[in-house]
């Protein structure tokens, strides 16, 4: 345990006021330097000339000692604040008096025991004001002051306990008691010097807090000056006690004398540690509570003068008497002045102090006179008690009152300032007013008309500007264009990338665009990834053509992102006035009829034509179509073998989707109803029942082999949180292996979520089910991608097969060593004839497919080609094809 922790807790602020308090404590230093000299001397002199010690000089001239404090203190008192350390001056002052005490102490222990009883008296008296001399300079740091104080005082009460005379044991015990009850001492000189500086501060600060006028605040304030105020009578009184014993002082009652005063000062040293405990934690106990324990302390204080004058009256004659007489009146006075606040217990203390007098006036020989004499004047003593009362609870109040009048006086002062700034702000806001509400009117008008992403203009101001445009239109033959911009794959690079690298990708677009745009060029977005232009000069449909084609090719461009850069395309469908419309919605409409045909025909750019309206009508009617048919499972699966390239079997069979238009009575193209499932969200159904077909096909016709069936998966699939359950359960509706089963993924696969991607399919690959790259070369390919995914094949695009046509044998080697190096297996598609089929077995592959082999099969007349082909090999010799087929076109089936 520390020696702080003896302190209470309003104690320990060391870092307040430091540099203050150790001015201050200079100041004291001085002057208790001086004190603790001259006693120093007085003592040393007594004790030469009562016994003659011979060392009296050598100690008289360590005595000068004493000058090196008082100068120390004395030059920092002189220097300006800035100009000395105040923490070094105070370590070295402390050393300096530790130093000083420590000789005093060994002094002390040496003469002691050599002297009579009275010199010895005499010189303890004297060093008790030494001791405080040393040490009350330092209550500006009360832990450092009780220290010294320790240090100066408990050596020698020990001394004087341990002397072998049992008439002053207690007198060295009350030294020791001594010591914790100036603990109260040195606090309420702390409080004090901190509550001045406190209040210094304060007034240059300029602020007044508000005092508690009710009731239960007058009360408490009463309560607190009971204890804050109690320390100083409770010290006089200690001194008076001292004073008291040294005046009634016989050898016969010398030890009883130092025991009443030990008992008196332990009473003292308990209420002190009560005034103590109030000032740290008024809010311990109740109000009534505290009045009550100080109280206690009161009749306590007293008990113990009636203890003197009970155990010591025998002794108390002549000149002794009247000491003690003069010394209860005193005593009576200062524990009035304490008292004055509170009636009830100023009046309980009166009485009790009137008692002593009155035992020894009533003591004498005329007892009616003394009667008399006392009841007059008990009387106007209380009279007196009464008014110092009155007169003090009036001044408390007038206290109170002036610090009310100061707090509401500081109020107004803060409030006519407030009112002053108030006043001049008010004239400033009504001088910027008319300035904000523009400004503020300018920023609405912006964020109505603005895409706060990108920056570009929004639906609304694009639309205004076109109306204005055909309001200012007054030449029939002049034409201004409007532009549809539609990004090409945004959704996949938003969806698996996230929200934020597609609000980037957005955001570089419509920089892109904005710098295509100038002179009387407007751009704006219309909304999601669509961007909208309108070009207000007269323009041609080759301008429009050629302004569109640069914009396309310059929003190619790669976009760098944190996961590597990316490329997305764009259609541009363009509307002219006034062949394609004479109105806003006319023209936007028909722009984006012609987007959707850039789309569709993957041309990039296309400029509407007025036939193409029908066409838009003939392609809601066929998306309402295609949902029909894959409700109704219409849409049928075509079968296209795949061929081993080292031994000619059958090694599998990719399945196609086929769907033939009952309403229309029509084949439509793969090529146009598959990208429609995907824009109208159909594709998760009619893929789950694609795949379906084909695993039930393929058992129903090839059960007992070995054969595979690879279906097409859309990246939209993929995304479906239950596709790895759909083909689970798909295989096992029809008792198929896994291993029979292939998935085809297209490279678009690499710009969505590749995470994702991965893991679901590290989950079927797991489950047995094969994974190949179909059309590779087309798309996003890129080796590290086809390094991390879990792939089985790489189906070479047709387009690389008829490259070999014109010399491409290189770029085809390299992919398939690229396959074989990242061990994957290698399926060429494309091979139309004999000569494509040479190229490849020389050039390497594992399996092909083409349709030199044979075309897609209907699933109906699957079973009837297996019959034919299953046990009977193509033939894949270089210089001489021939097929188990007698079709000397190379085709079978």
């Amino acid at each position: 345990m520390s020696f702080s922790n003896f302190f209470p807790a309003l104690l320990q602020g060391d870092s307040e006021f430091f540099e203050s308090r150790v001015r201050i404590l200079m100041k004291r230093s001085i002057a208790g330097g001086l004190i603790a000299l001259a006693f120093s001397i007085a003592s040393l002199s007594m004790v030469a000339v009562r016994t003659a010690w011979p060392h009296w000089d050598v100690v008289a001239v360590l005595l000068t000692g004493y000058i090196i404090p008082v100068s120390m203190a004395y030059k920092y008192v002189r220097k300006r604040p800035g100009d000395v350390c105040p923490a070094s001056a105070f370590r070295a002052l402390v050393r300096v008096f530790c130093v000083l005490i420590i000789f005093w102490v060994a002094v002390g222990m040496i003469i002691l025991p050599g002297l009579d009883a009275d010199t010895r008296l005499i010189a303890v008296s004297l060093f008790v004001v030494t001791v405080y001399a040393h040490s009350l300079p330092f209550a500006v740091f009360p832990k450092v002051g009780i220290g010294l104080m320790a240090l100066n005082l408990l050596p020698l009460a020990l001394q004087l306990t341990f002397l072998g005379e049992t008439s002053v044991i207690a007198f060295g015990l009350s030294g020791i008691v001594l010591i914790a009850c100036e603990v109260g001492l040195f606090s309420w000189i702390y409080l004090t010097d901190i509550n001045r500086l406190r209040k210094r501060r304060t007034d240059t600060r300029a602020e007044v807090n508000e005092p508690d006028m009710s009731q239960i605040g007058f009360r408490r304030r009463l309560i607190y000056i009971l204890h804050a105020g109690a320390t100083p009578a409770v010290m006089l009184q200690i001194t008076a006690s001292f004073f008291m014993v040294l005046t009634l002082r016989v050898p016969e009652y010398e030890g009883l004398l130092w025991s009443w005063f030990l008992a008196y000062l332990s009473v003292q040293t308990l209420r002190t540690a009560g005034f103590l405990l109030h000032l740290e934690n008024p809010e311990r106990f109740r109000l009534r509570t505290w009045r009550t324990l100080f109280g206690i302390g009161v009749v306590a204080n007293q008990l113990g003068w009636y203890a003197l004058l009970v155990l010591f009256y025998e002794i108390m004659t002549g000149f002794s008497l009247g000491v003690v007489s003069g010394t209860l009146i005193v005593i009576a006075v200062i524990s009035t002045m304490g008292l004055s606040g509170d009636r009830l217990l100023l009046y309980l203390n009166s009485v009790m102090c009137v008692v002593p007098p009155a035992i020894i006036l009533f003591s004498g020989e005329d007892l009616w006179s003394s009667i008399s004499l006392g009841m007059l004047g008990s009387i106007s003593f209380l009279l007196i008690v009464e008014n110092i009362h009155q007169s003090t609870v009036y001044s408390m109040k007038g206290r109170l009152l002036q610090k009310l009048s100061e707090f509401r006086s500081k109020e107004m002062e803060v409030l006519n300032v407030e009112l002053t700034n108030a006043r001049e702000s008010l004239t400033e806001v009504n001088a910027n007013l008319e300035q904000q509400i523009e400004e503020r009117t300018h920023e609405l008008n912006y964020q109505a008309t603005h895409d706060m992403l990108t920056g570009l203009g929004n639906r609304y101001y694009f639309s205004r500007k076109v109306s204005e445009a055909l309001k200012e239109q007054t030449d029939e033959q002049s034409t201004f264009a409007v532009y549809l911009l539609d990004l090409d794959r945004f959704k996949e690079v938003n969806d698996g990338l996230g929200h934020l690298a597609g609000d980037h990708v957005l955001r570089v677009i419509a920089e892109r665009i904005a710098d295509a745009c100038v002179d009387e060029v407007i751009c704006a977005r219309w909304g999601g990834d669509e961007f909208v232009i309108l070009e207000r000069r007269d323009v041609s449909e080759i301008e429009v053509k050629e302004f569109a084609t640069q914009l396309v090719s310059e929003l190619r461009k790669p976009i760098e992102l944190d996961s590597g850069p990316v490329s997305l395309g764009a259609s541009v469908g363009i509307a002219l006035c006034p062949d394609h419309g004479t109105s806003a919605e006319q023209l936007l409409e028909h722009a984006d009829i012609a987007v959707y045909r850039a789309k569709s025909r993957k041309t990039g750019v296309s400029v509407y034509d007025d036939k193409w309206g029908y066409e838009a009508s003939e392609r809601l009617q066929l998306v309402q179509s295609l949902g029909y048919a894959i409700e109704h499972n219409d849409i049928e699966i075509a079968f296209q073998p795949f061929v081993s390239v080292d031994d000619g079997r059958l090694t599998g069979f990719e399945a196609l989707a086929r769907w033939h238009d009952n309403v229309r009575n029509v084949a439509i193209s793969p090529g146009t109803f598959i990208p429609l499932a995907e824009e109208s969200g159909l594709m998760p159904a009619m893929g789950r029942m694609i795949l379906r077909k084909a695993c039930e096909t393929l058992m129903k016709e090839a059960p007992d082999t070995d054969l595979r069936v690879a279906v097409n998966i859309s990246v939209m699939q993929l995304r479906r949180h239950d596709f790895v359950d759909d083909v689970v359960s798909t295989l096992a509706a029809v008792n198929m292996p896994a291993n029979r089963l292939e998935l085809e993924l297209t490279e678009s696969v690499f710009a969505g979520d590749v995470l994702q991607i991965r893991q679901i399919l590290s989950t079927l690959r797991n489950l047995g089910v094969r994974i190949s790259i179909d059309d590779f070369g087309t798309g996003y390919s890129s080796i590290s991608y086809l390094r991390d995914f879990p792939l089985d094949t790489l189906k070479i695009d047709q387009s690389f097969v008829a490259g070999l046509r014109n010399g491409g044998e290189g770029l085809f080697s390299s992919i398939v060593s690229l396959a074989h190096g990242l061990k994957l297996s290698v399926i060429v598609e494309g091979v139309e004839n004999r000569h494509d089929l040479d190229k490849v077995l020389s050039l390497g592959g594992e399996e092909i497919q083409g349709y030199f082999f044979a075309r897609p099969i209907e699933s109906g007349k699957l079973g009837d080609w297996l019959d034919k082909h299953s046990t009977r090999p193509f033939s894949m010799k270089r210089r001489h094809l021939s097929v188990a087929v007698d079709n000397q076109t190379g085709h079978s089936g």
